[in-house]
């Protein structure tokens, strides 16, 4: 769970973070710099916040992807890597706008990380825009860390406010790789296997050609697939799968 107060002393967030979003079931592949620069700046603001009179510095990286690349799972897992390093990480998912006000966005420079996803969701939105922009700039007073997602590049979003776009793009901006279809088939059983499910070749190709195959899909059907087979105590066969698929699961 994400929670973070607010200068009021409000409870400002109160997130619940997917059980498989971690860097360990996380495909990295072409992906590989962008993951390794998250984990390590996670790691050194920890290493800042807990060495008194340390070497701060604020560090910012940006990714930006199509939907099922992983920007919303790196970012959860980043959150959850700082809370096990002993922080009280804030990530913030702009997609749910419509319940926040811009606002909602003061006193968050306090944290160590601040994650920012969706960015997309604001972008054109003024009042959003200058609220950004102020969390910014005080994050890089406090030396604190922001990572960011987006579809598009900060260039390429249509910020309306060029010093905004100007600033989340002068650090780290990585375009992450969707994964092909070998691809999906490995993270697939990578993240079979992270939930002890035996997931034999035959079987994953088996989901992937009769399945819609972006990740979100794909791994809401594994959610579905170990449930129903810890209720059923059944092996993952091809039977099995087809059974599932024809009842309309998930």
């Amino acid at each position: 769970m994400i929670t973070h107060l607010s200068a009021r002393g409000q409870l400002a967030l109160n997130v619940q973070l997917r059980d498989a979003s971690s860097f360990e079931n996380f495909h990295m592949l072409r992906n590989r710099e962008a993951v390794s620069n998250v984990v390590i700046a996670v790691e050194r603001s920890a290493d800042s916040a807990t060495h008194a009179g340390g070497q701060w510095k604020f560090e910012q990286i940006f990714l930006a992807g199509e939907r099922g690349c992983g920007k919303t799972h790196l970012l959860e897992a980043a959150a959850r890597l700082a809370q096990d390093l002993g922080l009280a990480p804030a990530y913030v998912p702009l997609r749910t706008k419509a319940a926040l006000v811009p606002g909602f966005l003061e006193g968050l420079e306090s944290a160590a990380l601040v994650c920012l996803d969706d960015l997309d969701s604001v972008v054109g939105d003024a009042q959003w825009e200058q609220s950004l922009l102020r969390l910014y700039e005080g994050l890089r007073s406090r030396a604190g860390t922001l990572l960011v997602a987006a579809s598009s590049a900060p260039a390429q979003l249509g910020l309306g406010l060029p010093d905004l776009a100007t600033r989340l793009g002068a650090g780290l901006v990585y375009q992450l790789h969707p994964l092909n279809d070998d691809e999906k088939l490995e993270a697939l059983r990578l993240r079979a296997r992270n939930r002890g499910l035996d997931m034999g070749e035959e079987v994953a190709r088996y989901v992937l050609s009769r399945y819609p195959r972006n990740t979100h899909a794909l791994f809401s059907l594994l959610d579905r697939i170990d449930l129903v087979s810890l209720e059923t105590q059944r092996r993952l066969t091809i039977p099995f799968i087809r059974s599932l698929l024809a009842a309309g699961t998930p």
